[in-house]
């Protein structure tokens, strides 16, 4: 039986998956659970390949392919993994999740052998551009890092950066989208995936003592981040975290588009999100954010 990574970015939902390594080399953010009980380890070589053999029998025929689990850039064998992977299917995006703390220190000679084998596309978790939130999640990286790897891995390849609303909770809400903003300018990276925080079971953070911000708070994070983000960018909140709802359904979708061609609508789309929140709890209603609706067991991530 084909070995499957256990997740992926919704955007490699069409993409052949392929488990490098299991696991998470780090697995110490505060947030996350998703490889809490997985111990990590590299796959055999020979394992691996035999599952690229294998890839057609378990998805349909794909063009882009996708390497988990966390961090496979480490894999003694990487480079020679992704050239089977290319040689074996005629697939034109090669993407893989990666850890900054990983591609800031990596000699660019490296990125340039996975870019020669044919990897194009890094998922990398920024999460906050807030120090002082870093440190909070043991999120492992600094802010300078994630503007050198951001800069570094953009030589070779597309570069995804995940930032999480929410995440330094009520606060530190201004400074860590005022700082995540900062970095994304900095950084510039090709994708900007917004996710907001939803504290899941199992995850360290579920056991502390932490305010978690309102519906409107989530809000005027994600229209600071759209505002004041200089970089030339596509900004996407492609995720159901991103969702806002009432006992009648959702009410904001989030925004998606290029910065900074499409600023202003994203920002009007998010000042009457707030308008309407406003104007729903003004009357007695409630607005809820993916974290309310996850401890009510209405939604699963």
């Amino acid at each position: 039986m084909i070995d499957l990574p256990p997740f992926r970015p919704p955007s490699e939902a069409s993409s052949y998956l392929l488990r490098v390594v299991r696991g998470c080399n780090w697995n110490r953010c505060a947030f996350c659970a998703m490889y809490r009980d997985l111990k990590f380890c590299q796959r055999r070589k020979d394992e691996i390949l035999k599952d690229i053999d294998n890839l057609e029998k378990f998805f349909p025929r794909s063009n882009s392919a996708f390497i988990g689990d966390s961090n496979p850039l480490i894999h003694k064998d990487i480079v020679e993994i992704v050239e089977y992977l290319k040689k074996k299917y005629q697939v034109s995006r090669v993407t893989a999740y990666a850890r900054i703390k990983t591609i800031a220190a990596m000699p660019e000679s490296k990125l340039k052998s996975l870019k020669d084998a044919g990897l194009t596309r890094l998922h990398m978790g920024l999460e906050s551009g807030c120090e002082e939130v870093l440190k909070f999640v043991n999120k492992g990286i600094t802010p300078e890092e994630a503007i050198k790897a951001c800069r570094k891995a953009k030589k070779f390849f597309e570069v995804t950066y995940y930032v999480i609303t929410g995440l330094g909770g009520c606060d530190m809400s201004l400074s860590h989208a005022k700082d995540t903003a900062k970095v994304l300018s900095y950084a510039e990276p090709t994708f900007v995936r917004v996710r907001n925080l939803t504290i899941i079971d199992g995850s360290p953070l579920s056991s502390r003592n932490f305010k978690t911000i309102s519906a409107k708070q989530q809000l005027e994070e994600l229209k600071m981040i759209v505002a004041e983000t200089r970089a030339k960018t596509y900004l996407t909140c492609d995720h159901i975290s991103n969702y806002l709802f009432t006992k009648h359904g959702p009410i904001f979708f989030g925004v998606s588009g290029n910065l900074p061609e499409d600023r202003d609508e994203m920002i009007q789309k998010i000042d009457d999100a707030i308008e309407l929140v406003e104007v729903i709890e003004k009357s007695g209603g409630k607005v809820f954010t993916s974290n309310d609706m996850y401890k009510l067991g209405l939604i699963m991530l």
